[in-house]
């Protein structure tokens, strides 16, 4: 029986195969908006400690991720400050010429490096198709171009469209919360050059030289056409969100653009598609 007063939290600690945690899927995360979400490295093992709103949905999730599970363990804890443990847990992350590390990770080695408040949960950079858009843009000329961020979540990419050389960055989700959560971490990097707007997909407006779409197949079926107009001639578009099923579907949304590059991490799949100069 529990004692007065006593608050308890629910933890669920899932053993998984290693670099497993490095290709969370997004909507893990999402589960633990309210509790958070950390990783640790215990005696060889890698072990995702959660604090789900629903534990059974979280479980679900995790079953139908694809990951192997080596174990799953439910714990009953005294509450504590969460906040503490997440700065004391949360590891910085390498993708490609950059670091997502949070405000309190030290600075290591030469890589650019991209602060995050890893407790704002829209996006830290561990998902395949985030970084499928790093690997991409990173084989991409930004120099001195017009960048626009649909769904820009954490607003990562952008970020790293700025370090890369864009002339600007236009940032675009329709979630105000995800915006806020952006502009947050904008005040933690040394760059200036990001304009960030609440709206629909719809309602952007303008025409850029590259456009940055991590979305999803069924917003790809709805606004495929209007990103492309988004396109300057000779713009480029770089998607990704896509599942190697979806690939085909994907791509014929685009008609009018032409396929210069597929990328693909495990099941996820991201591509460069060009308009024409004239």
């Amino acid at each position: 029986m529990q004692s007065k007063g006593r608050q308890y939290r629910q933890r669920i600690e899932v053993s998984v195969k290693k670099g497993s945690e490095e290709v969370l899927p997004e909507e893990i995360y999402g589960a633990c908006l309210s509790g958070g979400l950390w990783i640790e490295e215990e005696k060889g093992k890698t072990v995702i400690k959660a604090y789900p709103e629903d534990a059974g949905a979280f479980q679900d999730l995790l079953r139908r991720s694809g990951i192997t599970i080596q174990g799953i363990r439910i714990v009953q804890e005294k509450e504590q400050d969460y906040a503490e443990l997440t700065k004391r847990y949360f590891q910085p992350i390498g993708i490609e010429d950059i670091t997502v590390a949070a405000p309190w990770n030290k600075r290591r080695g030469k890589k650019m490096t991209i602060i995050i408040e890893p407790g704002m949960a829209f996006g830290t950079g561990r998902h395949e198709s985030t970084r499928i858009m790093i690997r991409l843009i990173k084989d991409t000329d930004i120099s001195g171009k017009d960048v626009l961020d649909l769904g820009c979540g954490s607003a990562i990419l952008s970020f790293y469209a700025a370090l890369k050389g864009a002339k600007r960055v236009t940032a675009v989700d329709n979630d105000k919360d995800a915006i806020e959560s952006a502009r947050k971490n904008l005040s933690l990097n040394n760059i200036t050059n990001i304009r960030f707007t609440c709206a629909g997909l719809e309602n952007v407006k303008g025409r850029y030289d590259i456009v940055l779409a991590n979305l999803d197949i069924r917003t790809f079926s709805d606004h495929a056409q209007h990103i492309a107009k988004r396109l300057k001639r000779g713009g480029t578009v770089i998607i990704s969100g896509i599942l190697g099923k979806d690939a085909k579907r994907a791509l014929s949304f685009f008609p009018s653009l032409t396929l210069v590059r597929m990328e693909k991490k495990n099941s996820w799949r991201g591509f460069v598609l060009k308009k024409a100069e004239s």
